[in-house]
């Protein structure tokens, strides 16, 4: 039973709570209207503020943008490969161990490190029954499942225009064309005519514009005509021509040339012709291939021509020299920075490899007049 005292405590206590209670949601209700109208005005009075850092944010990512650009502003990296082919005992290896990236596998890497990868193709794709080549037969023919050893190696860009692009016809090269270009793999030299094998391919790259043409020396009927699909051949009249148009529309040119006499280290005045009319209309580098050995590098009104990288992919085993090839890694930064011409050697009728050997290396790069660490710097 309560006392007359402890209910009026209870009272008290009731009251008192009720009191604070009241106290506490006023306070909160006082907090919450203050914090709406504070925003309100930071708000009002940041809005300049807040355009002006927006406008320093924006500053800031045009400024890392422009720092972009200029860490753009490096060597941009070329490859270049020699002759590879595909058909012969090439093919038999790839289907003696299952595996059609098996030629490129052991260079595959280096290939891929490069802005662009450039070779020369000397065995058409086509869609057959039967892709045996005997030893002996120059009448190429590729299997399609070998372009996985182009697309892991990263090759961009093949040339077509040498003396075995026509040897399953002409509608084995239309085939040729329509399998690559699945693979999104480019092509230059050859075409479904006339004008079409003339034709370039340009890659920009860090806003630079590279356009590459290609060239061979036969001058039969694989030739391209105005109705019939071919190559293009070394007309220099005609190469000067496309060049000079070229480098007027703001492209840097870089040719590729199929020719020379086979199994010799020293370019033929042919090669030495067509290379020197090419530099001379404003083409920055010359490429070139066929003779199945690396030849000489010259470096003709300070620009590179290199006469022939000798074999890539081929199962030439019989001699060193037509194991030996090369593999020219090209830095450009307004101009050639340097060359680095790396020696390669091929075993096993077709898998090449990138030579460690230091007196091996020494004594290819010497034998084409180059310095023992491969390196040919070029005066701007």
């Amino acid at each position: 039973m309560f006392t007359p005292v402890s209910l009026r405590g209870i009272i008290k206590r009731e009251f008192l709570l009720k009191k604070m209670t009241k106290k506490i949601f006023e306070t909160i209700i006082i907090i919450l209207i203050s914090s709406v109208l504070i925003f309100g005005l930071v708000k009002i009075v940041a809005a300049p503020l807040n355009e002006f850092v927006g406008y320093l944010r924006f500053e800031k990512i045009e400024q890392n943008n422009t720092s972009l650009a200029v860490s753009k502003d490096r060597s941009i990296e070329f490859i270049f490969g020699g002759d590879v082919m595909l058909s012969r005992q090439v093919n038999s290896r790839m289907v003696k161990y299952e595996d059609y990236t098996w030629p490129f596998i052991k260079i595959a890497d280096f290939l891929r490190s490069a802005d662009l990868s450039i070779i020369n193709l000397e065995s058409p794709f086509v869609l057959a029954n039967d892709y045996f080549v005997p030893t002996g037969s120059f009448m190429f023919k590729a299997d399609p499942k070998a372009l996985e050893g182009l697309v892991l190696a990263g090759i961009d860009l093949v040339s077509l225009a040498n003396n075995h692009t026509l040897n399953q016809g002409r509608k084995g090269l239309n085939e040729n064309f329509e399998i690559l270009k699945e693979k999104g793999i480019k092509y230059i030299g050859a075409g479904r005519d006339d004008f079409e094998a003339y034709q370039t391919e340009v890659f920009e790259i860090d806003n630079k514009k590279f356009a590459f043409l290609a060239y061979a020396y036969p001058n039969d009927n694989s030739v391209a005509k105005e109705d019939s699909a071919g190559i293009a051949t070394m007309d220099i009249d005609r190469m000067v021509k496309d060049v000079s148009r070229l480098k007027e529309e703001g492209n840097i040119v870089i040719v590729n040339m199929h020719a020379g006499i086979e199994y010799v280290t020293e370019p033929n005045w042919q090669q030495e012709d067509f290379a020197h009319a090419a530099i001379e209309a404003g083409a920055e580098a010359v490429i070139g291939h066929h003779p199945h050995w690396p030849q000489i590098i010259e470096i003709y009104q300070d620009k590179p021509i290199i006469y022939s990288l000798g074999n890539l992919v081929f199962d030439q085993m019989w001699s060193l020299e037509t194991r030996q090839g090369l593999l020219a890694k090209m830095f450009w930064r307004d101009g050639w920075d340097k060359i680095e011409i790396v020696p390669i050697k091929i075993y096993d009728y077709g898998q090449p490899e990138i030579i460690s050997d230091e007196e091996e290396r020494g004594k290819i790069l010497e034998r084409i007049g180059l310095p023992k660490n491969g390196v040919i710097k070029i005066d701007k």
